[in-house]
């Protein structure tokens, strides 16, 4: 069970094509991802709520803002526990994603379609992703401010 992170670019390549930089995410999306890579630094996994985390929720969803932080954390947990691999996440500023950021956004893209969000993070968690398609509903479903 853990999340490693991947400070480096390029690894044996250029960025795939499928995979846009942080910059062609919605402003919602980048503040998900900078909070997921920034709560997966807290060591124990999930056992601290991260200040910077826990203000930028707040700004970005307002009165739903605990609930978002808590759901990213539970999200993360989550996927550790499952994890049929180590999942690999960025340091929160690093502008190019993993193949398990782009999963986790599009996871969240697709939250309307529970099997297409088990089967995206089916190459992190195998089949036990499916397990995982309450939370990433919930993350989707925020209101935003």
């Amino acid at each position: 069970m853990f999340v490693k992170h991947d400070a480096e670019w390029p690894h044996g390549g250029g960025q795939p094509e499928r995979r846009p930089a942080r910059d062609h995410l919605s402003e919602v999306e980048r503040d998900l991802l900078w909070c997921l890579r920034r709560q997966a630094m807290v060591r124990p996994l999930g056992s601290a709520r991260d200040p910077a985390v826990h203000a930028l929720c707040q700004r970005r969803f307002g009165d739903a803002g605990l609930e978002a932080e808590h759901l990213l954390r539970c999200l993360l947990v989550g996927l550790a526990r499952r994890a049929i691999r180590p999942l690999t996440l960025r340091v929160p500023c690093f502008p190019a994603l993993t193949d398990d950021e782009w999963r986790l956004l599009l996871a969240i893209r697709a939250a309307a379609v529970p099997a297409r969000v088990a089967a995206l993070l089916a190459p992190m968690a195998g089949s036990r992703g499916g397990e995982l398609v309450p939370l990433v509903n919930g993350l989707a479903g925020l209101p935003l401010r």
